[in-house]
C-alpha cells in the first residue's frame, strides 16, 4: 500500500536535498526555486522502500513567506519527515511547522537531522536534546532523530529505515467509498489537457469515472490516472495521483478545489469546530479577529463566532463556529489550522465537528443547546456521527443524509437498516424510523404522528358533525415537508380512515344532540310521506335542515344526492330500484315514461333519478330506452 510523507521545517534545512537523495528526483520543479535556491511551491517525488514500500514525498517550503503553500501540501500526508539542519539548530519556521503538524494531528513522522558531516558530536547531540525537548507533548513527541547528510548519503539507509518502521504501525488507510482529492496543483499535458494532483482519502477514483469539481458543482470524466509515474486502473486512498480531466479547461480549476465523486460531497460557507489557540500565539482567538482558514490544499478567509465563551485564550480551546469567505469543502473531524491573517502567523487549529450547522444560534439558551449538540458529537465520535446528526435534527430527508452523516449511499443503506432494526442498539428498540424519503428519530417520528392524531381527535371534537379533518390541515399537523408521509403510515396502520378528502378516525361516527335528532326525524317522516319525489333545499329548510344537516342526513345514509340540491330517502330509492326490476324483469328495455308510471311520480322526478342510476351503473342507456343491469 502507497504512503504519502511530506516534508517539514525551516528553510535551507535541506529538505529539497533529502529528498533528492532518497529518490533520485529534484523536488525544485521552477526555475525561480533553482534562482534562489529554496523550495517555494510544492514539489513531489517517489521512491520505493528496500521493504518494496512505495511512498510519494510532497516537498513543502520552509519559508515564512510561502507557509499557505506548505499548508496546501500537507494537507492528507499521513507520516511527516520533519527536517532541523544541525549547524542552525531549531528556527522560527522549525516551530511553526511543528505547531501546523500538531494542530492537523499528524499520525507519524521522523526528524531528520540534516548536514551531520558539518557539525561535532557535541553539537549533534545539543540540537537533538533540544529537537527531541521540543517535540514532547506534540504529535512527534517520541519521534526517531536520524543525523543524515544528503551530499555523502550519510545516515540515508537508517533514515529509510526509520520511515519504514513508522510506516509500519500505522494502519491501513480507509475505503469509506467516498473518496476526495484537493487539489494541489493545475497543468496542462500535451495531448492530454488537463491534469490535476493531489493526494487521494476517503475512497477509490477510477478512470473513465464520472466526477465533480466543488466547490463549482462542475462536472468532468476521469479520462486516466497515474501513480508515481505509472498508469493506473484505479487509485485508493493514501496515495499520491494525477487525474487527466475531460470536460473541463485548465483555467476553470484551482488549487483548493475538490474533485469528488458526484452527488456525495458538497461545500459549506459555515463550520462548527473545536478551536485550539497555540500557547503562543500574540493574542486570544477572537470574533472581530482576521483569520485564514486551511483544510485540505484550500484557503480562506474566515470570521469567528465563539460559541461557549466570548474568545478562546492561549493554550486552551473553545467551540467556536467558523464563517467562511469562499465555499470549502469539509468532512466531519477534519483538521484545520488557522492563520492570524495581519499578523502572517500560525495562531491555532483543531476539528471540524459539523460542516452543515444549523442557521443561527440565537441567545444563551441557543448556544448553550448548541454546545451540548458539538461535545456529544466529539463524545459519540465517527462511529456515532448517523445518530447525532438525527438526534440533532429529529428529521432528515435521506438525500441530505449521507453529507450529513459522511458517509457513502452504500454505507448508509446499511446503517440506516442496522438502525431502524434496532442493531445500533441490541435488543432495545429501534433508534430510528424510516419513511419514504426521510429518516427520523423514533422520538422525532412518534411526536409527529401524536400531532396528527390530535389534529384529527380535536377537529372530531369541535365539529362533531364533520366527517373528518380536511386532509391538508392533517399532513400540515405533521410538518409542511413530512406531513404526507406521517399520514400515510397512519392510514397504513389503521389508526386513521381516508374518507373521500378528509381524514378520521375509525371508530368516529356522528353524534347527534336532541334537536338534531328531531329534525332527523320530521325528514324521515317527510320522505315517507312523499313517496318517490324529489326534496330539494328548500323543502329540507322547512324541515328544519340547513345544508350542514343536510350534507349530515347524507353521510348517515337518511339522504341520497340524486342531483346536486335535490335528495330522495335511501331506503325510497332502493324500494324504486325494486319496483322498476318487478315492471322490467330479464332486461327488458323500457322508456323514461314507463319507469314515470310504474314509480307513480313525474317526469321531474322520474328524469333525474334514472340519470342518477344511470351514473351508479344500476341502468344502462339504450339510445331512448334503458335496461337494467344485471
Amino acid at each position: 500500500m502507497p504512503h504519502v510523507i511530506g516534508t517539514a521545517g525551516h528553510v535551507d534545512h535541506g529538505k529539497s536535498a533529502l529528498i533528492q537523495a532518497l529518490t533520485g528526483t529534484d523536488p525544485d520543479r521552477l526555475a525561480e526555486e533553482k534562482a534562489r535556491g529554496m523550495t517555494i511551491d510544492l514539489g513531489f517525488a517517489w521512491t520505493t522502500l528496500p521493504s518494496g514500500r512505495e511512498v510519494g514525498f510532497v516537498d513543502v517550503p520552509g519559508h515564512e513567506r510561502f507557509v499557505h503553500n506548505m499548508l496546501a501540501g500537507v494537507g492528507g500526508v499521513g507520516c511527516a519527515l520533519f527536517v532541523v539542519d544541525l549547524t542552525e539548530g531549531w528556527r522560527p519556521q522549525s516551530a511553526e511547522h511543528l505547531a501546523i503538524l500538531d494542530l492537523l494531528a499528524m499520525p507519524a513522522g521522523v526528524v531528520a537531522l540534516t548536514k551531520v558531516d558539518l557539525v561535532d558530536e557535541a553539537t549533534r547531540d545539543r540540537v537533538a536534546a533540544e529537537v527531541a525537548d521540543r517535540l514532547g507533548g506534540t504529535t512527534l513527541a517520541g519521534a526517531a532523530l536520524v543525523p543524515t547528510a544528503a551530499p555523502s548519503g550519510l545516515g540515508l539507509d537508517a533514515l529509510v529505515a526509520a520511515l519504514d518502521a513508522v510506516l509500519d504501525r500505522l494502519p491501513e488507510p480507509p475505503d469509506r467509498g467516498r473518496p476526495r482529492l484537493p487539489v494541489d496543483r493545475v497543468f496542462t499535458m500535451r495531448g492530454s489537457g488537463t491534469v490535476v494532483t493531489g493526494t487521494l482519502s476517503g475512497g477509490t477514483l477510477r478512470a473513465d469515472g464520472e466526477a465533480e469539481l466543488l466547490p463549482a458543482g462542475r462536472r468532468v470524466r476521469i479520462r486516466g490516472l497515474q501513480g508515481h509515474g505509472v498508469p493506473l486502473v484505479a487509485a485508493a486512498p493514501a496515495r499520491r495521483v494525477a487525474v487527466n480531466l475531460a470536460g473541463v479547461a485548465t483555467d476553470q480549476v484551482a488549487r483548493g478545489d475538490v474533485l469528488v465523486l458526484p452527488g456525495q460531497w458538497a461545500p459549506t460557507r459555515t463550520a462548527d469546530c473545536r478551536l485550539r489557540c497555540l500557547a503562543g500565539a500574540p493574542a486570544p482567538l477572537r470574533g472581530r479577529g482576521a483569520y485564514l482558514v486551511y483544510a485540505g490544499a484550500a484557503e480562506t478567509a474566515a470570521r469567528l463566532q465563539p460559541l461557549d465563551a466570548a474568545e478562546v485564550r492561549p493554550g486552551t480551546d473553545a467551540l467556536v463556529r467558523l464563517h467562511l469567505e469562499r465555499p470549502l469543502v469539509l468532512d466531519v473531524f477534519e483538521p484545520v489550522v488557522l492563520r492570524d491573517s495581519g499578523r502572517d502567523q500560525t495562531v491555532g487549529g483543531g476539528l471540524v465537528l459539523d460542516p452543515f450547522p444549523p442557521a443561527g444560534v440565537r441567545g444563551t439558551a441557543g448556544r448553550v443547546r448548541r454546545t451540548e449538540a458539538l461535545e456529544a458529537r466529539e463524545a459519540g465520535g465517527p462511529g456515532g456521527l448517523l445518530e447525532r446528526v438525527l438526534a440533532e435534527r429529529g428529521v432528515v430527508p435521506l438525500a441530505d443524509l449521507p453529507r450529513l452523516a459522511g458517509l457513502a449511499p452504500d454505507a448508509l443503506t446499511g446503517a440506516l437498516a442496522a438502525a431502524v432494526s434496532g442493531g445500533m442498539r441490541g435488543a432495545e428498540p429501534p433508534a430510528v424510523v424510516r419513511s419514504r424519503t426521510f429518516a427520523w428519530t423514533a422520538g422525532a417520528w412518534k411526536a409527529a404522528q401524536a400531532a396528527v392524531l390530535e389534529a384529527v381527535d380535536r377537529h372530531h371534537r369541535t365539529d362533531p358533525l364533520a366527517p373528518g379533518l380536511p386532509a391538508q390541515s392533517a399532513r400540515a399537523a405533521g410538518g409542511l415537508a413530512t406531513g404526507v408521509e406521517v399520514v400515510e403510515a397512519l392510514v397504513a396502520d389503521g389508526r386513521l380512515v381516508a374518507d373521500g378528502p378528509t381524514l378520521r378516525r375509525p371508530g368516529h361516527g356522528v353524534v347527534l344532540d336532541p334537536a338534531q335528532q328531531a329534525v332527523q326525524a320530521r325528514v324521515e317522516q317527510a320522505l315517507e310521506a312523499g313517496g318517490v319525489n324529489l326534496l330539494g333545499d328548500a323543502a329540507l329548510a322547512d324541515l328544519g335542515a340547513d345544508r350542514r344537516m343536510t350534507a349530515v342526513l347524507v353521510r348517515l345514509g337518511v339522504l341520497v344526492a340524486v342531483t346536486p340540491g335535490s335528495y330522495l330517502g335511501r331506503s325510497t330509492l332502493e324500494t324504486a330500484v325494486e319496483t322498476l326490476r318487478r315492471a322490467f324483469p330479464d332486461g327488458r328495455p323500457f322508456a323514461a315514461t314507463e319507469a314515470k308510471e310504474a314509480l307513480r311520480t313525474t317526469r321531474r322526478t322520474a328524469i333525474p333519478l334514472l340519470e342518477h342510476l344511470d351514473r351508479a351503473g344500476v341502468t344502462v342507456r339504450l339510445g331512448d330506452l334503458r335496461r337494467l343491469a344485471g
